[in-house]
């Protein structure tokens, strides 16, 4: 036995939803490829369906994509700072106070010591309008070696999520609409099929958006810290400094002359132990 739908007062026909399936698909298809004949957003259904022929139930108007400009260029910014610093482990600190005190947090944090100095590596993330202060107050921290900073402009890439995101929107509320109105089961499991293919493509498009979103509000700064090195003081130059290099070329010299004599000395003497006895058997001959 079928199941029994509850049938409201204004039902539309099988053949109106399936057209107002297709013509939402259609709608969709022409906003993400750019393309007016997108029908294989709708396969098996019939195409060339005008909408004037539709009621006023599920006639689809010419849907006004949300083209107002966005108030400010959208744009990821990101920086890289290295610094020498006297304490590491302190400047560390330091770093990482900075990021608390503007809003912001920290995405890693490591410290390594190769047995001698210590060295930071700090991944922090702070709003985006407080990141050229926030670099400038870390010369505070020592001798700053290098700066960049990178922006990458994703202004189109907003823009066009979120159009695609409010036609999706429009479509799933004119689904939702048509899924009021089934008629029969194969009218409804149709509609909720496709209106559950929309609400997938909507959930992922705002993840995108939302994502984007943050990388444009918080910026990404890595901070590298080590420490200072001190420089050894060269030997002033003059006649002591002439003596001591000379005195230092020396010994290295006598260093270099026992060292190949010891290289050499097995050589000579396997050398002699072959060489000596043929040098005599040729003399006693000779004789």
């Amino acid at each position: 036995m079928k199941p029994k739908i509850a049938r409201p007062s204004k039902a539309l026909p099988s053949g109106l939803i399936a057209i107002g399936l297709l013509v939402t698909g259609l709608l969709l298809g022409a906003c993400g490829s750019g393309s007016p004949t997108a029908a294989e957003v709708a396969p098996g259904m019939a195409t060339g369906v005008s909408t004037d022929a539709l009621p006023a139930e599920a006639a689809v108007s010419e849907t006004k994509i949300n083209s107002d400009p966005i108030s400010s260029p959208q744009v990821i910014r990101s920086a890289y700072v290295d610094i020498r610093v006297a304490d590491v482990a302190d400047a560390t600190a330091q770093v990482v106070a900075a990021t608390a005190s503007r809003a912001g947090t920290i995405d890693s944090q490591n410290i390594n010591s190769d047995g001698t100095s210590s060295y930071a590596n700090i991944v922090a993330r702070v709003p985006a309008d407080t990141l050229d202060a926030f670099v400038a107050d870390l010369g505070d921290l020592g001798t700053v070696i290098s700066v960049s900073i990178n922006a990458q402009d994703v202004t189109t890439q907003v823009v066009d999520l979120d159009a695609r995101i409010g036609v999706l929107q429009t479509s799933i509320d004119r689904l939702k609409s048509l899924q009021a109105q089934a008629t029969s089961v194969t009218d409804l499991v149709a509609v909720e099929a496709e209106l559950a293919n929309r609400q997938g493509e909507l959930d992922s498009l705002t993840a995108q958006r939302s994502y984007l979103g943050q990388q444009v509000s918080m910026s990404t700064i890595t901070v590298s810290l080590s420490p200072i090195t001190e420089l050894t003081s060269s030997t002033a130059p003059g006649f002591l400094a002439g003596l001591q290099n000379g005195w230092s070329a020396f010994l290295a010299l006598v260093a270099f002359v026992i060292t190949s004599a010891g290289f050499l000395i097995p050589f000579v003497i396997i050398g002699a132990v072959i060489v000596v006895p043929v040098i005599l058997v040729v003399l006693k001959r000779k004789k």
